[in-house]
């Protein structure tokens, strides 16, 4: 994996091919097909011939962080348990750190930036290059560097004319990596690792329901974080 970033496939065309045969709804006799009777596939000679392969293959991957699920108990009435779906955010934290697509994209060291030589304009720009991180820097030991964490969530529909079921999506992702990565979309370097629940209470006062709702988005960022 060092020598190549795509194994277990040989080439970026070919974890091309294999990304869009996995997600999609093609079923295991076509996708054989699909490896057998096109030309331009088979120009590419890929390392897997047919479906089996293909899965046996994409066993091999990096899992990724493992989800885990919480029943929070609550002394008000819900149409339905609080479930909370959440990943350890030391384990996401790891999985980004060690991608190999942001392996130039990293900054350890912080910095002060300043327009002139005099030092008169102090230019902010990655997080880095701010004060708080100079300052953190400064009560580590000697070889040791800090990560900063990225949090962020909205209200969201997580299923659609099946039930309305709403949650909020938490991501986390690392300040270390460069902005100009950081906020194109298509880099994926925010990682979900939590959906926290939106229940419907079934207080009378509206009130009471939205002050419910808040101290659980509290209390599941205490078990998360």
């Amino acid at each position: 994996r060092k020598e190549n970033l795509f194994y277990p496939f040989t080439s970026r065309e070919e974890w091309e091919v294999a990304d869009f045969l996995l997600r999609s709804a093609l079923s295991m006799a076509a996708i054989d097909n699909f490896c057998s009777s096109l030309w331009y596939i088979k120009q590419l000679d890929l390392s897997f011939k047919n479906a089996k392969d293909l899965r046996s293959r994409a066993e091999m991957l990096p899992k990724g962080p493992s989800w885990k699920c919480q029943i929070i108990p609550s002394l008000h009435g819900t149409k339905s348990p609080i479930r909370l779906f959440w990943r350890d955010p030391v384990d996401c934290l790891e999985s980004l750190f060690s991608n190999p697509l942001f392996h130039d994209q990293l900054d350890f060291i912080p910095c002060r930036i300043y327009k002139t030589a005099v030092r008169l304009l102090h230019v902010y720009s990655e997080w880095l290059t701010g004060d708080a991180a100079w300052s953190i820097q400064d009560q580590l030991p000697q070889g040791a560097t800090i990560l900063g964490t990225v949090l962020s969530s909205d209200k969201t529909n997580i299923t659609t004319m099946t039930g309305a079921r709403v949650a909020h999506p938490l991501l986390l992702s690392l300040a270390n990596i460069c902005m100009r990565t950081r906020t194109k979309l298509s880099s994926k370097v925010f990682m979900l690792t939590a959906l926290l629940p939106i229940p419907q209470y079934l207080h009378p006062n509206q009130r009471m329901r939205g002050m419910l709702e808040d101290r659980l988005i509290h209390e599941c960022l205490s078990i998360i974080l």
